[in-house]
């Protein structure tokens, strides 16, 4: 039986009784059931819950990001960077992007795809119901996650960050539109 059977998304309100959820991560379950509600009120980020009968089975939230110069080690890095990500025309020094702030899934559905089929959604949601402009999807990644979002598209920025506990990565919107022929 599919992990989604049964289930619905809805934007996380300061009402919302948030079901239990533990994603094996105390960092991610501290975010969602103390923090996740204040962010949304600052106007931080926007959260999204996974939920099916009497638990959370994921949530997700996003904020506005960038992808700049100043991130790069180098000048010669962000140029290499740049003209592999557009060929031609005006460069920018900075690019829209949307920053998936935390991401995390139940451990009881790990491994089901449930992950995979968000990150899927969020690709879809921006090309299609592309608001303001938002080129890229950006994440800053623990380690341990970071083989999950390889196979899912995403590339580490750069190599400086290579030891620290997070990498920046990001996924070009592009690719998507270009592979369903989006206008």
């Amino acid at each position: 039986m599919s992990a989604f059977h049964n289930s619905f998304l809805c934007r996380l309100s300061s009402s919302h009784n948030i079901l239990p959820f533990d994603c094996g991560n105390e960092d991610l379950n501290d975010f969602l059931l103390n923090e996740s509600k204040l962010f949304n009120d600052q106007l931080i980020t926007v959260t999204y819950i996974l939920e099916k009968a009497n638990q959370t089975l994921a949530f997700f939230s996003i904020m506005n990001d960038k992808i700049s110069v100043e991130q790069f080690d180098d000048r010669i890095e962000y140029r290499m960077w740049i003209t592999g990500a557009f060929p031609s025309g005006k460069h920018l020094s900075s690019y829209p992007a949307m920053k998936i702030a935390r991401l995390g899934v139940h451990r009881d559905y790990h491994r089901n795809e449930v992950g995979t089929n968000i990150l899927d959604y969020l690709k879809i949601l921006f090309i299609t119901n592309n608001r303001t402009g938002c080129r890229f999807l950006t994440v800053d990644v623990y380690q341990e996650a970071s083989e999950f979002y390889l196979k899912n598209g995403f590339e580490f920025l750069t190599s400086s960050d290579m030891n620290n506990e997070t990498r920046l990565m990001y996924f070009d919107l592009f690719s998507v539109k270009q592979a369903l022929n989006v206008q």
